[in-house]
């Protein structure tokens, strides 16, 4: 049957519809077949049903979703797909099905969205732009401005495709999630407003992805090795490729710990392609319901073990990241979103970014291990071109207000504490110097050195500062270069 339309439609002009492809329209052949593969009578008619529609959709060439004897079986397939609950088993034909219209989404005209989706139609040949209109404006009037942990409230309408491929990222086998996953990339990246607002708004994508993260982030141990954490191979949400026997012989959670940086890596990949308005929203999706919601309270905490992996991991997240717009929201995370001069009443409303500051100004008496973290968190990001990261650490000129601290002022007070404290430390630079050979792996370890926190913070200090001056020599010369 599929041979004989194409073969119709290759031998009339374009645009031209056929007697072949007339009778299976007006007849409703598509909707005979829908129901003998919901039957799935014969055996194995479920399968190929869904063949057939991927097949036809992916080689005519006109377009048919707009076809309400089209659509409305390809609906009910979906829907079919979407409503089985976790996928256990799924054939690569299914596999294909999904992804094929998920391509048919990007090929067609903006009036076939609907159609995939899953909003239903009404004479939809006669009037396609009037009811893209008609969608287009209802949901305008949707407010759903953010995303608190309540469960936000939907329109009645089922966007099928979105909701198999959602069902299908949930898979066991990694192959099909993947595919899933390529399938919701192609599907965000549409560049039609309304499709986008149908996606962020109407469907449950972004508590998906942030429900997500949130679950592996809680899945890692309490305590990490930040240097684990640190040299831990570069993770492709798309290459995820791991054995258990490698697991037998690596630290504890490097499991949690990869799947993690891969979902992370899936989400910033998929801001990145998305349409501007859909990127937005899922990026304050993540800023609100993964940053704030599940980071900071990490961040908060008092356990300093489990300090310092929180913020390890926001290390890595941040050297991570190449979506302008998710690294946007996590600027905001760590700085806040206000511009103007901050009050005195103002400085703790932006607790991360207070503590992270705090930190620095008592590196002195901080365990060598947070120094370090602190540290390199704020090294990694004075390397953004972001003006206010520049401002905020690494310009010394910057004015400030009453009671207000940038990192330059800082750790101006802490260097004027430190020379009046090792003022009474007797023989200060040989025990420095020897300090600095043990962390060096130069010199075994040996007695325990007086005022050791105090000497460590000395050299952690001095190192950071080195950094600190490198990247603003490197970023003045390269805002300079014409």
């Amino acid at each position: 049957m599929l041979d004989i339309l194409v073969q119709e439609e290759n031998e009339r002009e374009s645009g031209e519809t056929g007697p072949c492809m007339e009778y299976l329209l007006h007849h409703k052949i598509l909707e005979t077949l829908y129901t003998l593969g919901k039957a799935d009578c014969p055996p194995g008619m479920k399968q190929q049903v869904l063949v057939f529609y991927t097949k036809l959709l992916g080689r005519i060439r006109q377009p048919l979703l707009p076809h309400i004897n089209v659509h409305r079986p390809v609906q009910n397939k979906l829907k079919s797909l979407a409503s089985r609950g976790v996928p256990n088993v799924i054939s690569e034909d299914t596999l294909k099905g999904q992804d094929s219209l998920s391509d048919t989404g990007q090929s067609r005209q903006p009036e076939e969205l609907s159609g995939a989706t899953g909003v239903e139609q009404t004479e939809l040949e006669d009037e396609p732009s009037h009811q893209i209109d008609d969608l287009s404006t209802s949901l305008d009037n949707l407010n759903v401005t953010s995303l608190p942990e309540a469960s936000v409230v939907r329109p009645n309408q089922d966007y099928n495709l979105v909701n198999s491929l959602l069902n299908l990222t949930r898979s066991p086998d990694g192959r099909i999630a993947v595919k899933a996953c390529e399938g919701l990339m192609l599907l965000v990246s549409l560049p039609e407003p309304a499709a986008a607002k149908c996606l962020t708004q109407s469907t449950c994508l972004c508590e998906l992805l942030t429900d997500r993260l949130a679950s592996l982030y809680k899945a890692l141990p309490q305590t990490v090795d930040p240097l684990d954490i640190e040299t831990v191979e570069a993770v492709n949400w798309g290459l995820d490729s791991y054995s258990h026997k490698e697991d037998a012989s690596a630290f504890p959670g490097k499991r949690a710990l990869i799947s993690f940086l891969s979902w992370f890596d899936y989400c910033d990949q998929l801001i990145k392609e998305a349409q501007k308005t859909a990127a937005v929203a899922l990026a304050k999706a993540v800023h609100e319901r993964f940053f704030i919601g599940v980071m900071e309270p990490q961040l908060m905490q008092t356990s300093e073990m489990g300090i310092l992996t929180s913020t390890a991991l926001l290390h890595r997240i941040v050297r991570q990241v190449t979506s302008d717009v998710l690294l946007q929201e996590i600027v905001f995370f760590i700085l806040g979103e206000q511009r103007e001069p901050e009050t005195l009443a103002e400085i703790s409303t932006h607790p991360l970014r207070h503590r992270l500051i705090e930190h620095c100004d008592h590196i002195s008496d901080e365990p060598y291990d947070v120094n370090l973290q602190v540290t390199s968190v704020l090294s990694r990001l004075s390397l953004f071109p972001h003006p206010h990261i520049h401002e905020y650490l690494l310009d010394p000129y910057v004015n400030l207000a009453s009671g207000c601290r940038s990192l330059f002022s800082v750790i101006v007070r802490v260097v004027g504490d430190l020379m009046v404290r090792i003022q009474r430390i007797q023989d200060f630079t040989p025990k420095l110097l020897l300090v600095r050979k043990r962390l060096l792996g130069l010199e075994p370890e040996g007695p325990v050195i007086d005022h050791i926190t105090l000497l460590e913070g000395v050299i952690v200090l001095e190192e950071f500062c080195k950094e600190l001056a490198a990247i603003a020599f490197v970023k003045y010369h390269a805002s300079s270069t014409p």
